[in-house]
């Protein structure tokens, strides 16, 4: 059996976790974990050609005690001839203030320390003191919670961090290597009770799950740390090529992105999930929202068919809506007054509306396009077809119905958000009565298969990247 340095140096090695004048900052709890991989690292510095120095948080927590643990690690780093940053952050009086989940708070506190400190000594890698055991817990975790479809399987031996590196080289060994290496070297270290509390999800794991896991396979937590960097791996290969495949589908300014569903959905489903978290991810740049995984799911349905018009409500005012098989996500304004239009439609195509145009044929030069959708209707003389936007006293005569609809009506029947309704046009025929309103419903005077007395062809087709022209 390999022993605990050889582990150590083969995973720094493999990942390259830390190499020759890098300035390793380590967090330090005063806990065994941390005080093992502190003692190590100080024992490598000429080996591995790295300076360390330590940083610790005082959570406030649990008075008394954590002042002690501040005080053990600034004494012990003292003794090893390590530098040693500290704060004592009011985490009690945080929560009374803004509220929120204690260990999120402690975690976002303390990192937010550590990135200050990692810049003022230039440190280029911050270590944390996670084992083998960790991840395990973790990936448990993350399973019971069903959070494992974000591709986040388990914690990366390395990710960026402030202007450097978060480092873990301690996922190489176990729980109970660390404490034979603690004896080994007479490493004192503090205990904090909390880790011992049945009241965390993860304590309960460490106590119950992992001990009965461990009797079945004693490597188990180094399979899952193996297991993880294999699916880390794939991870990162299916992101790139997906934000390979997305950057070719969309079509963006500073307040909207446009996509074709159909070209989105010749794409794996594998590469589909990560593509909506990718578009998500653009869409709210810079901004703190939180992309749950039901959101993601009904973004990826939404774009599974390009048939009528589907709106999707997101955070921060934006708004998902595929009108066939154009997809626009965009914010809008509420108090934004439409322009109002009205345009004839004749035999050449009229300029694009919501990404559509129309142009009117007889049904004796009609020819079907593929990339067209044909409405059938009859008239005596040559129409008078109108697209215009739509008027407060707009009326439809909807098929299987003995009386007309509003089309304001209507729209709230179709659950059209407000912002659009006043924009939203409409096709009048040549009596001034509304035979479509595109993407959502036609009138009983128009259909989408020819019927006998149809002699008439209003031709509809969507715009790449166009504009609206009127």
């Amino acid at each position: 059996m390999k022993s605990f340095h050889e582990q150590m140096a083969e995973y720094i090695t493999k990942y390259k976790l830390l190499e020759s004048g890098d300035r390793v900052l380590l967090g330090c709890s005063g806990g065994i974990d941390s005080m093992v991989l502190l003692h190590y690292l100080k024992s490598c510095e000429t080996t591995l050609g790295i300076t360390v120095e330590a940083v610790h948080v005082n959570h406030m927590l649990r008075g008394d005690e954590s002042v002690k643990d501040r005080l053990f690690t600034k004494n012990i780093c003292s003794q090893w001839d390590i530098p040693c940053h500290s704060r004592d952050i009011p985490i009690p009086s945080i929560l009374e203030a803004a509220g929120g989940n204690k260990q999120q708070v402690c975690r976002q506190e303390r990192y937010s320390y550590f990135e200050e400190v990692m810049e003022q000594r230039g440190a280029t890698k911050l270590a944390t003191a996670h084992h083998a055991d960790d991840q395990l817990e973790t990936i448990l975790m993350s399973g019971l919670r069903g959070t494992l479809q974000s591709g986040a399987f388990g914690m990366p031996s390395s990710r960026p961090f402030g202007k450097g590196q978060l480092v873990r080289p301690q996922l190489a060994v176990t729980k109970q290597e660390i404490t034979v290496y603690a004896q080994d070297n007479d490493i004192p270290f503090r205990e904090d009770p909390s880790n011992a509390e049945n009241i965390y999800t993860r304590n309960r794991i460490r106590k119950n799950v992992v001990p009965e896991l461990k009797k079945e396979n004693a490597d188990v937590s180094k399979q899952f740390v193996e297991l993880s960097e294999s699916l880390q791996d794939d991870q990162k290969f299916l992101v790139e090529l997906a934000k390979e495949k997305l950057d070719l589908l969309l079509s963006s300014t500073d307040e909207e992105i446009r996509l074709s569903a159909e070209r989105f959905r010749t794409h794996a489903s594998a590469l589909q999930k990560r593509m909506v978290l990718l578009l998500l991810n653009y869409l709210y740049s810079g901004e703190q929202v939180i992309v749950t995984r039901q959101l993601a799911e009904q973004v990826q349905e939404m774009m599974q068919s390009s048939s009528g018009t589907i709106f999707l409500h997101l955070p921060q005012n934006y708004m998902m809506i595929r009108q066939y098989d154009h997809v626009l996500f965009s914010r809008r304004e509420l108090e934004a007054a439409p322009e109002e239009f009205n345009s004839l439609i004749t035999g050449e195509w009229s300029g694009a509306v919501n990404n559509f145009r129309y142009k009117l044929i007889s049904m004796q030069h009609f020819e079907e396009q593929e990339d067209a959708v044909a409405w059938y209707f009859s008239e005596t003389a040559e129409p008078q077809l109108q697209i215009r936007s739509r008027l407060p006293g707009d009326r439809i005569k909807l098929p299987g119905m003995d009386h007309s609809k509003k089309v304001a009506r209507l729209m709230i029947d179709e659950k059209v958000p407000s912002p659009l309704r006043k924009e939203w046009p409409v096709i009048t025929g040549s009596n001034g009565e509304v035979l479509l309103v595109p993407g959502l419903r036609p009138s009983l005077h128009i259909s989408r298969f020819p019927r006998p007395q149809d002699n008439w062809v209003l031709m509809e087709q969507k715009c790449e990247d166009r504009e609206s022209e009127l």
